[in-house]
């Protein structure tokens, strides 16, 4: 009976082991399919856009991470020295690892530094965003500064800021338009979704190349319909649309249409396209520059968000830059510019025809 019994208990406990194994993988199994799963989600939530695509492999991670900094007991090859750096990246700061790429040296990647340089003999005076006036620290005029500590905001709520790129733009991808981030200010979040709130004739190519990057990251490659203007106010509170209102306007007023009423405009003029303020190109000696931005908000694809109608709505970027540009506070044209050039108020009149 001690034997049976015996046996009878080593059977049970052998039983038991294997049920605590087996029971011990499963929830491994289990954690490592949920780990993954959350993981792939997040990328495919990440990459919807073809900007940083890690999904398909033309970002490796290794072109802004590095593993553990050190290569043959040394520096590894193509990362700044004076590391390790903050979130493994290759260089010390977010704005020299986004130069990296982006000022000029990389011919398939957008040059936000050139005035003109990646855009030339695209057709277009500029690209979408411009271009900042310098990255190295040094506050300027035409437009928001990079790396410039404790920046007073214009228009905001907020305290001085520090600003960076990832300011604005998620390097890792979002599903907006440009990468943007959803709540730049911290805010509830909000879309600006390529195909659905704006809207491109050419893409960027897949995978990127030169030709296709002048191609899809010229101005007038976009049209517009909706969230543009609110993804801005997001850091310039003080113009937002429910603040900065017809009744209580002391800043020139954003997402409302040309034909508006009350608005001291001519919607006629606006939508001819003829005449004061109308021209071929900027600086060029006749007055008139060509037609600014703006959104179409009944849109539905590329051809329909370019339709020139007196209900055109008047948005942030249709008289700024939102990098910079050549002239102050990053406007498309030259209406602050000393000795009143020509163009000093050609975009104005393209609305208000004075």
């Amino acid at each position: 009976m001690k034997i049976s019994k015996t046996t009878e208990h080593t059977e049970c406990t052998e039983n038991t082991s294997e049920k605590i194994i087996n029971y011990k993988i499963s929830l491994c199994s289990l954690w490592l399919i949920v780990f993954f799963g959350l993981i792939l989600s997040s990328a495919i939530t990440a990459n919807a856009t073809p900007y940083h695509d890690l999904e398909k492999n033309r970002q490796p991670c290794s072109d802004c991470h590095t593993q553990h900094y050190s290569e043959g007991g040394g520096t590894p090859p193509g990362v700044e020295a004076g590391g390790p750096f903050a979130e493994l990246l290759i260089r010390a700061t977010t704005n020299k690892l986004c130069l990296f790429c982006h000022d000029g040296s990389d011919p398939k990647a957008p040059d936000v530094l050139g005035p003109v340089t990646m855009y030339d003999g695209s057709g277009d005076e500029h690209s979408g965003a411009g271009f900042f006036s310098n990255s190295g620290g040094v506050s300027a005029e035409q437009g928001h500064d990079l790396g410039v500590t404790s920046v007073s905001v214009p228009f905001s709520s907020m305290t001085n800021m520090t600003l960076t790129c990832a300011s604005c733009h998620d390097p890792h991808g979002t599903i907006n338009y440009r990468n943007v981030l959803s709540s730049p200010a911290g805010g509830a979040g909000l879309t600006v979704e390529m195909a659905k709130d704006v809207f491109r004739d050419a893409p960027p190519g897949d995978p990127p190349s030169a030709t296709a990057s002048v191609s899809a990251y010229k101005e007038s490659n976009e049209g517009y319909k909706a969230n543009t203007s609110l993804w801005c106010t997001e850091c310039h509170d003080g113009l937002k649309p429910s603040v900065n209102n017809p009744v209580n306007r002391v800043h020139h007023l954003i997402d409302v249409p040309v034909n508006g009423g009350g608005y001291p405009t001519d919607p006629a003029h606006w939508a001819a396209g003829t005449g004061p303020g109308f021209g071929a190109a900027t600086g060029d000696l006749t007055e008139g520059v060509p037609r600014l931005r703006f959104q179409a908000s009944t849109a539905t694809d590329y051809i329909s968000s370019k339709v020139v109608a007196s209900g055109n709505e008047v948005i942030c970027t249709s008289c700024h830059l939102a990098h910079g540009g050549r002239y102050k506070k990053g406007l498309v044209w030259p209406y602050l510019e000393p000795d009143s050039p020509i163009d000093a108020n050609s975009g104005c009149n393209q609305c208000h025809n004075f």
